[in-house]
């Protein structure tokens, strides 16, 4: 959305500004009032959100507004560039990709349960996932449904934003299935039909179906017991019907199931190694 350029404060503090056309008819006030309530979510795998100006055009209907979104610069590039990534030393192997997950997930919760109004249909998938210096995730674009055109229209119909309600919830819940999807199979997931996804999905029940279609690196350096306790969240997150797929808490348990169960396995590999 919009054009995003690189700046720097007066303190030399680089920053990423994005800018948006909006309406005249938009409620500024309201507007502003919903970016304040943004700019004090601080979490830690959240961008962000340092400041916002609003720039008026005249006072004429010819034309409209832009929106200026000051936010954190984060200098690592994005999850999907890195699961591209063919050079060793920076690919990422299944413990590096679970890190990321459970951090992506802790942040979605955070929006989703800890604050007030939560914060739902967060635009999730894995080019919105920044990595910091240090491969921290740090996630993006949450919260941009307040400025979408559809609910500039209703605010200027005068019936307020679109309230999020459990289908948003599972709206991201599916969405999050997707970026899953993408960390087993890689980015070229992402071009693929929905329905050609889902059949695909059915694959990873056999050792054989896995092998062809999970990327390589996972298999090499993942164990079967954690790679199997994410194939199965991520077939609930996507699931057609909505009313079986997990909760956010859920998929966050999961995640971090996998992850002991994985470092588990490492340590008891380095034990058998030293006998």
């Amino acid at each position: 959305m919009g054009k995003i350029y690189k700046g720097k404060l007066e303190n030399g503090t680089s920053v990423a500004i994005r800018s948006l056309a909006i309406s005249k008819k938009c409620s500024t006030q309201n507007l502003k009032v919903q970016l304040d309530l943004l700019s004090k979510l601080h979490h830690p795998h959240l961008v962000v959100l340092l400041g916002h100006c609003i720039e008026c055009s005249g006072q004429d209907d010819s034309g409209g507004n832009r929106l200026f979104l000051v936010y954190e610069y984060i200098s690592g590039g994005n999850y999907r560039t890195d699961l591209s990534e063919n050079y060793p030393e920076k690919v990422l192997k299944w413990p590096d990709r679970l890190a990321i997950l459970i951090g992506v997930a802790k942040a979605v919760h955070f929006l989703h349960t800890g604050v007030i109004p939560g914060s739902f249909n967060n635009r999730l998938k894995t080019n919105n996932i920044l990595l910091d210096e240090h491969r921290i995730p740090k996630l993006s674009d949450y919260g941009m449904s307040i400025i979408t055109e559809e609910t500039v229209k209703l605010e200027a119909k005068g019936e307020g934003p679109k309230s999020c309600g459990k289908n948003d919830l599972e709206g991201d819940v599916y969405n999050f299935g997707f970026i899953l999807l993408e960390s087993l199979v890689g980015p070229r997931i992402s071009g693929m039909g929905e329905a050609f996804v889902l059949n695909e999905m059915a694959s990873f029940g056999s050792q054989d179906g896995r092998r062809r279609i999970v990327d390589p690196i996972v298999l090499i350096t993942c164990s079967q017991e954690s790679l199997s306790i994410v194939v199965s969240i991520t077939k609930k997150c996507i699931f057609p019907e909505v009313s079986t797929r997990p909760s956010f808490e859920d998929v966050l348990w999961n995640l971090q199931h996998a992850a002991q169960v994985q470092a588990t396995c490492l340590i008891c590999s380095l034990l058998l190694s030293c006998l």
